[in-house]
């Protein structure tokens, strides 16, 4: 993605062939993304995970201007029937996190789990794609899920979105389950205003709201500058260290940058109404 954006403003053809041959590299890694480092024993619970189709429904445009539009259109095609018809599950509303690589479900800590902002943040992706196709019942589907996930993950009792949840209501195995985190939030934002622009639906401004007013009087630090990016579950300061292996300088901007795009082009629209 990066090396995409760096051809974008230098022109260097270097770059441009370091993003491609990334790219390939991924897609001739999808069945078995982690290599020798996986560590599940072959025969056991095989699984496939969220993670890998949702961001290439992402990666795909970030890169379209260096790809064939044949591979473009065959990675949207089958990011989309992953993500909407493998591992969305419509009896449930909510995007699980694994299943079994027929797609069929396991009752199982990963087959169970769900991770709210991955499905958020995957929605807009979606969007994207739907509007890049004309596809406006797919965009409403996409905002049905989100407003579905946040339904259903928000802690009516301190706010703020969960980490992980068992769609069971079972104990997550991941202790960090209740965690309240920097991306998840900034996603969500991202997500809703998308949302709202594309389809007007009243359900997204409500909640954007409603994440927004949470968002920023807990991550922001008012002295410092920056994200926190772990809080408790009482929305308190966990980790005050703002930067680390994971947390780095990717969601925070590209979800402020996107979220003043998109509230631009919503005052645009608004505008054109009122004038009309």
């Amino acid at each position: 993605m990066a090396f995409g954006q760096l051809y974008k403003a230098t022109n260097n053809k270097e770059f441009a062939d370091i993003a491609v041959e990334t790219f390939q590299n991924i897609l001739k890694r999808q069945g078995n993304p982690k290599g020798k480092y996986s560590k599940a024993y072959p025969g056991t619970r095989d699984l496939k995970n969220f993670a890998l189709p949702m961001i290439l429904c992402n990666l795909v445009l970030e890169i379209e201007h260096l790809l064939s539009p044949e591979l473009v259109q065959d990675t949207i095609t089958n990011g989309v029937h992953s993500v909407m018809d493998v591992f969305y599950r419509a009896d449930l509303g909510l995007i699980l996190e694994n299943v079994k690589t027929d797609g069929s479900f396991s009752d199982s800590f990963e087959g169970r789990l769900v991770n709210p902002g991955h499905g958020i943040e995957s929605m807009w992706f979606i969007m994207d794609l739907g509007k890049r196709a004309g596809n406006t019942e797919l965009i409403k589907k996409a905002v049905d899920i989100t407003i579905n996930i946040l339904e259903y993950s928000w802690d009516k009792e301190y706010g703020g979105i969960f980490y992980f949840m068992d769609i069971y209501g079972h104990p997550p195995l991941q202790l960090e389950w209740d965690q309240k985190l920097w991306w998840v939030h900034m996603e969500t934002i991202v997500n809703l205003l998308k949302g709202f622009l594309l389809t007007g639906d009243e359900r997204c401004w409500s909640w954007f709201e409603k994440v927004h007013a949470y968002t920023w009087s807990h991550f922001p630090d008012p002295e410092n500058g920056e994200w926190y990016g772990y809080l408790n579950r009482q929305g308190k300061v966990l980790i005050p260290l703002k930067g680390g292996k994971w947390k780095g300088c990717f969601h925070v901007p590209r979800g402020l940058y996107q979220s003043w795009k998109t509230l631009e082009a919503i005052e645009e629209k608004q505008a054109s109404i009122i004038t009309l």
